[in-house]
This record gives structure tokens, sequence and C-alpha cells, in this order.
């Protein structure tokens, strides 16, 4: 069943993990940030779902330190929030030799990385 949000328990069963740990996710990473109703439940969207799917990967999979887990988290968003880059012939041969069109603040080896994170996170997320 497809819903719009998911409450805490539903997010509980899906992942198989308990609920404060749930809720110390989302103390520890800042990108989880499920909402709350009337009632001040937590709400859960399917964003909030896939960043908890990364979360236990990076930390039970993985076994990722609490930090790396938030390092590759914030990859993540990083490349979530990024504008799309269209390319085409036009704009192919516009760009001069030796112009990078990657952004300033990322290594090649930034984006190498994070093309390796978004295909594992696709992997999991498709199991």
């Amino acid at each position: 069943m497809h819903k719009l949000y998911y409450s805490i328990s539903d997010v509980s069963g899906m992942l198989g993990e308990e609920q404060h740990i749930l809720r110390y996710w989302e103390k520890e990473f800042e990108q989880l940030k499920p909402k709350k109703n009337r009632g001040g439940n937590r709400i859960y969207s399917e964003k909030d779902i896939i960043i908890l799917k990364m979360i236990k990967k990076f930390l039970r999979d993985d076994k990722l330190s609490l930090r790396g887990a938030k390092e590759q988290v914030a990859k993540f968003v990083i490349l979530q929030s990024a504008e799309p880059v269209v390319i085409n012939s036009t704009n192919l041969h516009e760009q001069s030799p030796g112009t990078n069109s990657k952004p300033d603040n990322l290594s090649q080896d930034d984006l190498s990385g994070l093309e390796r994170l978004l295909k594992q996170i696709l992997n999991y997320l498709k199991n």
C-alpha cells in the first residue's frame, strides 16, 4: 500500500528497527526531519523513508561509524539538492576545452565516490 505519510510504527516495521532507534537517528541526522501531525506523532514521507534506508544500510550493512554514515548521507543530500545539468550538443560545443563543468566544491574523487554511492543506494532500494 502506498501512502503519503507513514506512522513511526509503520516505518519501524518496514525497516525492522525499533521505534526508539528511529527517534535517535532523527536526532543524529539533520537531513531526517519527519513532520508531526496535530497529535504530535511523527509522520514519515517517502523521502524520510529513503533517508532511513540509507542510514540503516550505512550503519548496519556497511558497518560505518555514526560519523561515517553522517558523511555519506550528507553527500547524498548535496547531490539531491543540486540543480540538474542538461547536456546537449549545443552546450557541449560551447564549452571550451579544459573547462570543468562540475561544482567548484567537489573534486573528481568526490564525484566518483558519489556515483558509486548512488549506484549502491539504488541497488539497495530495489531490494
